[in-house]
């Protein structure tokens, strides 16, 4: 999800705590004015969000589940109406919010930045909060010394941040929750974290939810993933390749979500890759990542069937095909296609 023509209007920025030894929460600290930063401080802002929204699998196209009054999206939706004294006043629910979200002594605190701007064109408002986690760093100074600072935060090289983005869909916005598009960028989203991550801050803080339609989803993803390769001017061997890498992707790989651009760069050369993306926008296939669910295609993946003249058909499990079954082209008498069928096994049975 490129964030095109991307502007920052205004920024609050209040601080939440890691919950106390007796899982009470720590009152955050609040801002009592907007987030001043200078010209260069406010690009190097954009361009940390910017980066983060690029088509990355760590990016998430969100269903709006909690949208009444007192909700992340109800409150942002007032903001961008809001003038400058309102916004900081009101940015304080976010902190508010968030550290009743974070149950756990296994969160740990960070910095709510709320802001907001437009995006896109023709322009749209958009709504942002971040949590930043703080790391430790050293700062250089005068004479080659340096100091050490434990509260870093937005560092090019350290991730430790989730944004979630609420775009208007039209200009002027509509109502809630039809009107607004939400996006989740989450550095830390791994199959592992899943889970606890959609609970601490996707849905019970900014009151999100996968969408529902992800296996329907994951399933356009395979079957457009096919009839592209199944049409591509490659040779039968690159198109095995592809076909066991797209196995792979979906069945083996553990990340929780698909991505065109990430099936792309892992298994396709360049040329290839530019190819298919373009195929998938003609087939209006969304750019972002989405969750995984291979639920409705599990049955078509367990066996694989690869078809040859003559009605020659050679089946089996997918994984063992694609472990043990080696096919190549190769030139045959007068210039036929052939091709070279090698099994790492032995002859069972025939019939």
């Amino acid at each position: 999800m490129p964030l095109e023509n991307l502007t920052i209007r205004r920024a609050s920025l209040h601080e939440v705590y890691r919950r106390a030894d007796d899982r009470n929460i720590v009152p955050p600290t609040y801002a009592t004015e907007l987030f001043e930063l200078n010209a260069p401080g406010l690009a190097t802002f954009q361009k940390r969000v910017q980066q983060a929204f690029q088509s990355d699998a760590k990016c998430l196209r969100m269903t709006i589940n909690a949208h009444a009054a007192g909700s992340v999206a109800a409150i942002g939706v007032g903001l961008i109406a809001a003038n400058d004294a309102d916004f900081v006043i009101q940015s304080q629910t976010m902190a508010d919010l968030l550290a009743a979200a974070q149950t756990s002594r296994g969160y740990p605190g960070g910095l709510v930045v709320t802001f907001d701007g437009t995006v896109g064109h023709p322009v749209r408002r958009f709504f942002g909060i971040m949590k930043a986690e703080m790391h430790e760093a050293f700062l250089k100074g005068e004479n080659l010394q340096a100091s050490f600072v434990d509260s870093v935060f937005l560092s090019p090289k350290t991730k430790l941040y989730k944004i979630g983005l609420f775009v208007a869909a039209d200009e002027p916005p509509r109502a809630l929750p039809g009107g607004w598009i939400a996006t989740v960028y989450d550095s830390q989203l791994t199959a592992a974290a899943r889970d606890g991550a959609a609970l601490y801050f996707h849905e019970t803080f900014l009151g999100l939810a996968f969408p529902e339609n992800s296996a329907q989803q994951t399933k356009l993803f395979y079957q457009k993933t096919r009839e592209f390769i199944a049409s591509a001017a490659l040779p039968e061997e690159e198109k095995v390749d592809l076909y066991n890498g797209l196995y792979s992707y979906l069945k083996l790989d553990r990340e929780p979500t698909v991505q065109v651009a990430t099936f792309a760069e892992r298994f396709m050369s360049e040329e290839v890759g530019d190819d298919y993306q373009r195929h998938m926008r003609r087939e209006r296939f969304p750019e972002e990542a989405i969750q995984k669910d291979i639920s409705e295609i599990a049955g078509g993946m367990r066996n694989r069937k690869l078809r040859f003249g003559g009605q020659i058909t050679l089946s089996g499990p997918a994984q063992a095909i694609n472990d043990q079954v080696q096919v190549a082209p190769i030139d045959g008498p007068e210039g036929e296609q052939w091709t070279q069928i090698t099994v790492h096994s032995r002859l069972e049975s025939q019939q």
